[in-house]
């Protein structure tokens, strides 16, 4: 029997998302991100300003690697003032794709200039037969096996985290869960509502 149809709520909009894809000639383990961290550059430029850690999920739980993610724009004299993660994208395997060979071509800028307003945001495995929700610092860039909710309010997650949402989870959550999982779902208010707004009842 099909599973009814969800329809996303205006108040919702930009508030959930997937993670990005993986750009695997970009991704790196723990121990070469590290060296490369480490290396000096000869234009003085730190490593770490184009390293970011990448977050995900499997069966076995959270998946934790590295990713390259250079601005985007960059010329390639401007990229290469980074030499060790430039030398290292420029001997990988291309992407098919039409830009430079160091630019990531994943980057959800919506997703990125949500969470660059947050100190974390709420995030869970999509594959899970419940929601599992967790904080993730928004230092971290989340992949594409995530569903993100980009707030870091307690109220939010609580409500993910209740069982009236598991329950909508279970009902309209097409599997892998997509984002229209919560944007169709009715918040006790707008999740945007500013707390100076609300009642002292729905404060507390």
């Amino acid at each position: 029997m099909a599973r009814p149809a969800a329809s996303p709520l205006p108040e919702n909009s930009g508030l959930c998302f997937l993670g990005e894809p993986p750009w695997h000639p970009g991704v790196l383990p723990a121990r070469p991100a590290r060296t490369l961290a480490a290396a000096a550059n000869p234009s003085g430029r730190d490593n770490h300003e184009i390293l970011r850690r990448f977050v995900g999920a499997s069966p076995a739980g959270r998946v934790e690697t590295w990713q390259i993610d250079f601005p985007p724009g960059l010329t390639a004299p401007e990229a290469a003032l980074y030499t060790g993660p430039f030398t290292r994208l420029r001997s990988r395997p291309p992407t098919a794709t039409a830009g430079p060979f160091w630019d990531n071509p994943h980057r959800h800028e919506a997703l990125r200039r949500a969470l660059a307003r947050l100190d974390r945001y709420c995030a869970a495995p999509r594959a899970g037969p419940v929601p599992d929700w967790d904080w993730i610092g928004s230092d971290q860039l989340p992949a594409d096996t995530l569903l993100v909710v980009a707030r870091d309010d307690d109220f939010t997650a609580g409500v993910l985290r209740s069982s009236g949402f598991a329950a909508w989870w279970a009902q309209f959550g097409p599997g892998p869960a997509s984002p229209l999982v919560v944007d169709s779902f009715p918040f006790p208010w707008p999740p945007a509502t500013a707390l100076s707004s609300l009642t002292s009842r729905q404060q507390e």
